[in-house]
């Protein structure tokens, strides 16, 4: 009796231990208040594997990697290559705190463009700006198309353009970015995510008050 009972406990303990385990990373959780730190620890990648020449603010560090690990939004694995490019993503911090003001994700395979933009709409509902951000149908003239979202709770807005490259392949570039951070806001804007993050931010927050109302 005491043996069947010693292996009902073992068993118990086993499935709390698995049950416990620290989830998965995942490019979707990142907000104002995540740590490059963080990121590394779930990732199980080392910062200074990450370097970048990439454009960024005094005050900021960017790690750049196109590694599996780090290369998930949601449900969605965006590894991948086109062409002649790698999926990539670029994490903006502050070398201050460490915390992380600004995403950028790069995806050549359309794929995983497929795939993000499914597993955007699966994290935070349809884009409510601009008003064809899901009647675009792509065409000689028509090459791209815009979605935004606002996390509100987290200040957090999401710039995504899907564009075809020259061999009418689906390609994505995708800017999260804290927008209480003015200057990291700014440097969206000059990295062409958006003409300006304050006026969008204005568009999407009347549209989805207007969507609310209805």
């Amino acid at each position: 009796m005491k043996k069947a009972i010693l292996i009902v406990a073992l068993a118990l303990m086993n499935f709390s231990c698995k049950n416990t385990k620290p989830a998965g990373f995942d490019l979707a959780n990142i907000n104002g208040q995540v740590s490059i730190t963080q990121v590394m620890e779930q990732t199980g990648l080392k910062l200074e594997n990450g370097k970048s020449g990439a454009m960024t603010l005094s005050g900021y560090k960017i790690f750049e990697s196109s590694d599996p690990k780090i290369l998930k939004f949601g449900d969605a694995e965006l590894a991948g290559k086109g062409t002649d490019s790698v999926n990539k993503v670029l994490i903006h911090y502050s070398v201050k705190d460490n915390t992380i003001h600004l995403v950028e994700l790069r995806l050549f395979s359309e794929t995983q463009v497929k795939l993000l933009t499914a597993a955007m709409d699966q994290k935070l509902g349809k884009a409510p700006y601009p008003q064809d951000a899901y009647t675009t149908v792509f065409n000689k003239n028509i090459r791209y198309f815009e979605r935004t979202w606002l996390d509100v709770e987290h200040s957090m807005a999401y710039f995504l353009t899907v564009s075809l490259n020259p061999q009418d392949k689906e390609e994505a570039r995708l800017a999260m970015v804290n927008y209480t951070d003015k200057p990291m806001a700014q440097l969206t804007s000059l990295k062409n995510y958006t003409p300006d993050v304050g006026f969008m931010i204005e568009k999407v927050t009347a549209a989805m008050k207007q969507k609310a109302n209805k």
